[in-house]
């Protein structure tokens, strides 16, 4: 019998995040031209699942991320958290999000204890261990609690924000564009305990891909406002046809066939050139033609592929495609 209750727990539990047809649209110049942000888009996130939303600007990232925020209305379709739809209960979707931006603005002339003791008693919520340590991560122990502000680094501002929105306890963190200023140096510490936390389910946009990578188990590709790809990042990357990039930087403007010349499919970003091998065989032959070319060169690095490789290919497909007929 516990079983069985087992199974029908499975069977009922609600999704963190559910999208259903959603489609927003916003009023543009002085003739009221209406433009689309996000078109027809339908996913389902699980409770503590974290999705990188990747795509160029504009795409419909930010007006995803303020959809379930509850900032934004749908014009069309319906967004559930765990169960609820936002527009019919948009205090409670406000009180389980929370939405952190690179416009939100610190008070910088308080100081670190006087900000985070205004967001305990504003949200009725004593600060976390896993809140402590990300800031002593960047050097704020208890004692520099009475810095002020204004004294912080970038990074330590990042992690401050970031802390102040996890003493909420929200069921579901929205991030948009606020962790690439965290320093290199920490985003390994940063991760982990981010990814300790529990039961809370993320939705990330940003440029740091190596944080992204480290964070996200999914990954969500928006092109036009249009749902492109959804899924584990593993299996992206398995459906991807190449295994490894070797990323070259030229001293000079080389002539397009010169680039071309070594034999692979390539894209060409500014004064870099990705190359893309789908083996350990390819790899060893194409390093082979680049040392012969080290001359020419400024640098060199390879990696395996992750979701920068991906974010390109689904963007520019036609760049790579025709380099690789």
């Amino acid at each position: 019998m516990g079983d069985g209750r087992a199974v029908l727990v499975e069977a009922v539990k609600v999704k963190a995040l559910e999208f259903r047809e959603v489609s927003k649209t916003f009023k543009s110049g002085a003739l009221g031209r209406r433009v689309t942000a996000i078109k027809d888009i339908s996913f389902q996130l699980e409770e503590g699942e974290d999705l990188a939303v990747i795509g160029p600007s504009p795409s419909g990232k930010t007006t995803l991320l303020k959809l379930i925020a509850g900032i934004y209305r749908p014009d069309k379709g319906e967004i559930l958290i765990f169960g609820k739809s936002i527009v019919n209960n948009l205090s409670w979707a406000r009180k389980n999000t929370y939405y952190i931006s690179q416009q939100m603005q610190l008070n910088k002339k308080l100081t670190v204890k006087e900000e985070i003791t205004y967001f305990q008693e504003l949200f009725k919520n004593p600060i976390s261990r896993e809140c402590v340590e990300m800031l002593e991560l960047v050097g704020l122990s208890e004692r520099d609690y009475d810095r002020r502000i204004e004294t912080l680094s970038e990074t330590q501002m990042t992690i401050l924000k970031v802390v102040l929105g996890l003493i909420k306890k929200p069921k579901i963190m929205l991030m948009d564009n606020v962790l690439g200023e965290i320093d290199q140096k920490i985003i390994e510490g940063f991760t982990k305990v981010l990814n300790s936390i529990e039961g809370l389910t993320m939705i990330i946009v940003d440029k740091n891909i190596d944080l992204l990578n480290r964070v996200c188990e999914k990954a969500m590709i928006l092109i036009d406002g249009k749902l492109m790809d959804i899924g584990k990042v593993k299996d992206i990357l398995s459906d991807y046809p190449y295994k490894y990039d070797v990323e070259v930087s030229w001293k000079h403007d080389v002539d397009e066939n010169k680039i071309a010349s070594l034999g692979y499919p390539y894209q060409k970003i500014g004064g870099m050139v990705r190359y893309y091998l789908r083996n350990e065989s390819e790899l060893k032959e194409a390093m082979e033609k680049i040392i012969g070319e080290m001359d020419k060169i400024m640098q060199v690095q390879v990696s395996g592929i992750d979701l920068e490789d991906i974010y390109y290919w689904r963007i520019y497909p036609k760049q790579l495609n025709e380099k690789n007929k």
